[in-house]
């Protein structure tokens, strides 16, 4: 493939040191070792990572930043910019309602765009930039890539999130702005040159109701953030197993969430299987949890009634999480009730990259559709205690480890996330000509 000069706009782009990282950390490191050269645009409000040099990441003013506006919205000042920093918390606290319910699509149209515009026509002419990839939310960011104007580079308009498809926000107040918003979706669909999606129903979504030139590129694990251990093939299954004979089933991250995720009829199919009472090749099953525990968590689990079999260990580093997952007898993924067909969060890939069987507590979602597609675990609805107790069965009883077959997990593991970055690119050259 020709060598590329890619540029990437992208409001989000924390230090790696961040957990959780970000989509395009890690692509444009793999970019960069398929032999293409990346440059991000991003926001000043956040302070410099250790990657920035070496990810060409420019970051420009931002009105977030402004040490007036802040005195005026009273939020306190931005933390110093020094490498492996964690963002600013104005980033995290939400701005005031004049802000966030008048600017369509969004309040960083107005207090970023403007400058992260200019440096984009900027270094596309300096660094003769062949692609540029705009990558929301939030969905102003593609604004640029409608601002170019004709003479742009290809463009490729990225959505790791639903626009108007499944959107994380409330609706607009008003129909002129709702109208507007819908205007813009559908003008950077028809302008793009090629449009992502991070899931499938997102990519879906824009093909088919936006008649966007559609590819699904999922996010994926990045190898570099926690190569396996020497002894990790070796130990897994053992490990798997508790001080006290169990089987450990593990979640990373907190249990309740947005969306109605809800762990009550997980915690009743554990009691109806603690009630069955051992039986011969059969392993009790002890759930272990990992990550922050806020009060609603520790109130569930109190009213369980599950005692020890319930452990919380804390909040890990990175590598510990790892070391967690790769551990387990069994790794739960807990999805919401309420239907949102593209959840699939970064738990997903790491869980993945495990080795681990999963058991999916997931419907009708991404994150359902990618476990039964690789074959890395069981899915069941999350809020069917029937199944739920059939699935922790297979798992004390050694079925979801013998049933354990992955397959085609090289599309969500690094690079070939970049890969299909790529593809898509080659494609929206052949269709612009």
């Amino acid at each position: 493939m020709v060598p590329r000069r890619i540029l990437v706009v992208s409001y989000y782009f924390p230090p790696t040191a961040t957990v959780g990282g970000h989509r395009w950390h890690a692509m444009c490191s793999h970019l960069r070792r398929l032999g293409h050269e990346t440059t991000v645009v991003t926001t000043a409000a956040e302070a410099a990572g250790p990657d920035d040099e070496a990810l060409g990441v420019v970051r420009v003013a931002d009105l977030v930043a402004s040490p007036a506006l802040r005195w005026l919205l009273r939020r306190p000042p931005l933390p110093a910019a020094v490498p492996g920093a964690v963002g600013a918390p104005a980033l995290e606290k939400p701005a005031p309602a004049l802000l966030t319910r008048v600017v369509v699509p969004d309040s960083y149209l107005a207090s970023w765009v403007p400058a992260a515009l200019t440096a984009t026509r900027r270094l596309v002419d300096e660094r003769a930039i062949d692609v540029v990839v705009t990558t929301g939310p939030p969905h102003s960011t593609h604004a640029i890539g409608l601002l170019l104007g004709r003479r742009r580079p290809l463009w490729l308009a990225d959505f790791r999130d639903g626009w108007g498809f499944e959107p994380l926000g409330a609706p607009w107040p008003t129909a002129p702005q709702r109208a507007l918003d819908r205007a813009l979706e559908r003008r950077v669909a028809a302008r793009a040159d090629g449009v992502l999606g991070a899931t499938r129903p997102i990519a879906d979504d824009l093909a088919t109701r936006l008649g966007g030139r559609a590819s699904w590129v999922p996010n994926g694990w990045d190898p570099d953030r926690a190569p396996l251990r020497d002894d990790a093939a070796s130990s897994a299954h053992e490990a798997g197993v508790a001080a006290n004979g169990a089987v450990t089933l593990v979640h990373t991250g907190k249990l309740s969430g947005p969306r109605g995720r809800d762990p009550r009829p997980l915690f009743a199919a554990l009691r109806a299987l603690r009630a069955e009472g051992p039986t011969a090749g059969r392993r009790d099953v002890r759930l272990v949890l990992a990550g922050q525990m806020d009060a609603r968590d520790q109130e569930l689990i109190a009213a369980s009634g599950l005692g020890d079999a319930v452990e919380h260990i804390g909040v890990l580093d990175r590598r510990a999480v790892v070391d967690v997952q790769r551990d387990a007898g069994g790794l739960l993924l807990l999805t919401a009730l309420r239907l949102n067909a593209s959840e699939a969060t970064g738990k997903v890939f790491e869980y993945l990259a495990s080795g681990r069987p999963i058991v999916a507590l997931a419907h009708d979602n991404e994150a359902a559709r990618i476990v039964a597609e690789t074959r890395t675990g069981i899915v069941v609805p999350p809020d069917d205690e029937a199944a739920i107790l059939d699935a922790l069965r297979r798992l004390a009883d050694g079925r979801l480890e013998r049933d354990y077959a992955p397959r085609a997990l090289e599309r969500f593991t690094y690079p070939g996330p970049a890969l299909a970055v790529l593809d898509a690119v080659e494609q929206a050259e052949r269709a612009r000509g």
